[in-house]
């Protein structure tokens, strides 16, 4: 399809109106240009590869339980996606071919959703690797938009810093995955920046003039946290991290309180709130709620999402981007570990914590150092299955992280909240049986008194 200048168009998707949060005041102008981008009447933004498109609003919209909260942009997810030619080495492919401008969704795909590996428990409590469902490239299911709407609606429900809810839309019969209807979620932001906390620890504000966007994003949460000195040195970013580790410590918390659990909380999953200075809740659309499995399980569950946090924290200090930028006796001295672990429990002490964290760091270290001796043939020469082949067996890392973290969570408010009989020698038997052969070493890890720390 041409218009009368001759040029490609995309023709507009059918679509339909099924959710739209009360909770928020928008102005009509603002609605209808959301809705001409969900449904291609006007061609999306998207700010990066992948599938979130981007606006901003020309009035911002409000809270109507807060009108003074002001909200400036949109994040449109599942409305297509944008596939550019991409200098890194390292990233799962979205599309069969590069493309210079965005797409709409399609029913193709998306293999590596259903290939990576998440750690949980199975129907009956046994550790377990669990897979994500299949999703198609540029879109989403109707069903999973509605979970990142009413997930996004519980928090905001609870006074949980995150995305406002504002409309879900299903798309016609002609866009359907295995048989389901795919749709979009539309959410509004309290910034117009389109970056994540990732930029801070690993993503393109640590290559300092490779990204301005970024490096603005990171000045910014600097100077909102009141942190000075060289943006470039190693211990600065540091103490950013360490700041914003306590406070996703604290949203975690607050999060499985709010009876919710996922499986991807990594800092890709958090956005900055500048005006509130708290981190933001971000892509929803794989959490559920706690009141869906048996009761028995929700204490392990919240075990494991505290776990996951943990790990996706430290692991991606080995990231390829960031291979010999951070120096162990920084990362040792500094330790985001307890801040991250401190903000999920504020009342443990730091002699009860540092212990945990000294012995998780242990675990971590040896292949920090083994992805660091061979930064350079990754980063130039090995392919993405080579490098994984070296990176830290993250089932172990997580059984060893709820082991030692267990005795905190049994005093803590989430345990109150989800009470069960599970324990510490639960635990023990659990890592036994899933690990195998692999359990000596982690009991060689569980048992350390002493570190190089």
């Amino acid at each position: 399809m041409t218009n009368d200048k001759g040029q490609m168009t995309t023709p507009s998707l059918d679509y339909t109106i099924t959710h739209r949060f009360p909770g928020v005041e928008i102005s009509d102008r603002e609605w209808e240009t959301l809705i001409e981008l969900a449904s291609w009447q006007c061609i999306p933004e998207f700010p990066r590869r992948g599938r979130m498109a981007w606006h901003k609003l020309a009035q911002p919209a409000s809270l109507v339980a807060n009108p003074d909260y002001q909200l400036t942009a949109a994040k449109l997810k599942g409305v297509g996606a944008w596939n550019p030619p991409d200098t890194s080495r390292h990233r799962d492919p979205l599309l069969d071919s590069f493309t210079e401008t965005p797409i709409p969704p399609t029913t193709k795909p998306l293999e590596s959703f259903a290939t990576y590996p998440h750690f949980g428990f199975n129907s009956e409590g046994d550790y377990t690797f669990v897979y994500s469902d299949p999703a198609p490239v540029g879109g989403i299911l109707h069903s999973r938009a509605l979970l990142e709407y009413r997930s996004a609606e519980i928090l905001v429900e609870n006074g949980v810093p995150t995305i406002v809810p504002l409309a879900v839309i299903q798309y016609g019969d002609n866009y359907r995955f295995l048989g389901k209807p795919m749709g979009a979620v539309i959410s509004l932001v309290p910034d117009t920046a389109p970056y994540r906390l990732s930029q801070v620890q690993f993503g393109s504000a640590t290559q300092r003039g490779t990204n301005p966007g970024a490096d603005d994003y990171y000045d910014r949460i600097r100077k909102s946290l009141g942190i000075e000195g060289d943006p470039t040195h190693e211990t600065t970013r540091l103490e950013t991290i360490n700041r914003l580790a306590r406070k996703i410590g604290k949203s975690m918390h607050d999060f499985t309180l709010a009876g919710l659990y996922r499986y991807s909380p990594e800092w890709s999953n958090f956005e900055y709130d500048f005006e509130r200075q708290e981190v933001l809740f971000t892509d929803l659309d794989s959490t559920r709620q706690m009141a869906e499995i048996p009761a028995e399980f929700r204490t392990l569950q919240a075990l494991r999402e505290l776990g996951s946090v943990v790990y996706r924290t430290v692991a991606k200090f080995g990231t390829p981007a960031v291979l010999g930028i951070y120096t162990l006796n920084n990362l040792l001295t500094y330790d985001p570990l307890f801040e991250l672990i401190s903000g999920y429990f504020p009342q443990a002490t730091a002699a009860e914590i540092k212990p945990i964290t000294k012995m998780l760091w242990n675990c971590f270290i040896p292949y920090l150092f083994l992805l660091n001796k061979y930064k350079q043939e990754i980063n130039h020469d090995w392919s993405s299955e080579r490098r994984r082949s070296y990176k830290m067996d993250h089932d172990l890392f997580y059984i060893l992280a709820m082991t030692s973290l267990y005795p905190l969570f049994r005093q803590s408010d989430i345990f109150h909240r989800y009470p069960s009989t599970l324990t510490l020698e639960n635990l023990m038997q659990k890592a036994q049986v899933y690990l195998g052969e692999r359990y000596e070493y982690f009991l060689y890890l569980f048992d350390q008194k002493t570190s190089i720390v």
